[in-house]
């Protein structure tokens, strides 16, 4: 519930955007509707949330733990039926379109990720991620945002949240827009430009004009979107995450000037039935991702899409058939440069699953701190010279940052 309070708070620029958005483009100047930048040449970041916690030991099974196959007898994944990615680990088989994104080194895997936080609350710990500040409950703008305002990059379209509502790693000062998709924030056909004036005229005669401006600016932004070619050639899967991603390939592609975009995939609260559901996910998250990266084409190393959880599952099954809420996940690095074709551990070691090794007797331990892959992020693919400034209350150090581009 508190999840839901948090993400229904909209700001008056956001529900006029989203609630107008069949009424845009039609009166507002054609020099708004075709942009005459040229692609930039900026970089970009997308984070997707793999809302629910999902399971890091089946997403990338350690086949070399001898301890995996004991803890999770009925839901273990046998060597034959995974992907093996260097002996040691596995992917999961529905993760096999990302295989050729791995191999030839645009894929990078970070295992025993997470935050230090101990918290088994979806919605704590989804929180926590999203604004980088572990413990710091006061806190309610997002790290994406605070990159945004303390680099000085402007504009309505750097920060784009793709989904029902903005995400809150975009929450803050800097100016970001939220949309369900780029469709959906057109003009709708039974509308005729008379109409749309009229409603321009209600707001302008308000006596509040914070309202008319607020309009104009909707205005302003849809006949931007409006400008964004969706055309492709690839052929993405008929879901609304790929929908979404497509979305997504498409503004980077376009001059509208995105730095940071944010993309949510729900469905990992793996309590039951872990193996009957998993497939569904993983092939849906690993379908789209492999388009995507393919829909970029030259923009795609421009572009670091970083795959994020909460947290993990125990590394014992229950009896259900699945696992309940643990601590350390993974995280998926695609493009942007990356040294991928590894996973990345603290050290190159793996924490492992015997029970001295286990976080609490029970979870994969987090040894590499979700906030030192930010920093990392921020410093190699952004250009933020110190991260800090941007992950409250913590030191980042490039020496714990664990090499996504070495």
């Amino acid at each position: 519930m508190r999840d839901q309070h948090r993400r229904l708070r909209f700001s008056r620029r956001e529900f006029l955007r989203g609630a107008g958005t069949t009424l845009v483009a039609l009166v507002v100047p054609s020099v708004w509707a075709r942009p005459g930048r040229a692609a930039s040449t900026d970089p970009v970041v997308v984070s997707i949330f793999l809302r629910g916690a999902a399971d890091g030991l089946s997403l990338v099974v350690p086949h070399g733990d001898p301890d995996y196959a004991a803890l999770r007898p009925t839901i273990k994944l046998s060597p034959g039926t995974t992907l093996d990615i260097g002996g040691f680990y596995a992917l999961h088989p529905s993760l096999a379109p990302l295989q050729p994104l791995y191999q030839n080194g645009s894929l990078a895997i970070l295992h025993a990720v997470g935050s230090p936080d101990p918290t088994r609350s979806h919605f704590a710990a989804q929180d926590t991620i999203e604004t980088a500040a572990l413990g710091a409950h006061g806190i309610t703008t997002g790290w994406l945002n605070r990159y945004l305002a303390t680099q000085s990059v402007t504009g309505s379209f750097a920060g784009v949240s793709i989904g029902s509502s903005k995400a809150l790693a975009l929450a803050g000062s800097a100016e970001t827009i939220s949309l369900v998709s780029l469709d959906t924030f057109q003009p709708g056909a039974f509308l005729s430009a008379e109409r749309v004036v009229a409603w321009q005229a209600i707001f302008d005669a308000w006596p509040d004009q914070r309202l008319s401006q607020a309009s104009d600016e909707m205005l302003a932004a849809a006949a931007v979107v409006s400008s964004v070619s969706r055309e492709t050639s690839v052929t993405y899967p008929d879901t609304d995450f790929a929908r979404s991603l497509r979305d997504v390939a498409a503004l980077i592609k376009s001059p509208v000037g995105v730095r940071a975009l944010t993309v949510d995939l729900n469905g990992f609260d793996h309590h039951t039935n872990a193996n009957a559901q998993m497939p569904l996910v993983a092939g849906t998250l690993a379908d789209a991702l492999a388009a995507f990266q393919q829909d970029l084409g030259t923009h795609a190393s421009r572009t670091l899409t970083l795959v994020m959880t909460e947290f993990g599952r125990t590394a014992a099954e229950n009896g259900g058939g699945g696992a309940d809420h643990g601590h350390g996940s993974v995280m998926f690095a695609l493009g942007g440069g990356v040294h991928g074709g590894r996973v990345l551990t603290k050290n190159g070691q793996w924490p492992g699953l015997a029970p001295e090794n286990l976080f609490e007797g029970r979870d994969l331990a987090v040894t590499t701190d979700f906030r030192d892959v930010f920093a990392e992020i921020l410093r190699r693919h952004l250009g933020v010279a110190d991260p800090s400034l941007i992950l409250p209350g913590f030191a980042a150090d490039p020496v714990r940052e664990p090499g996504l581009w070495t």
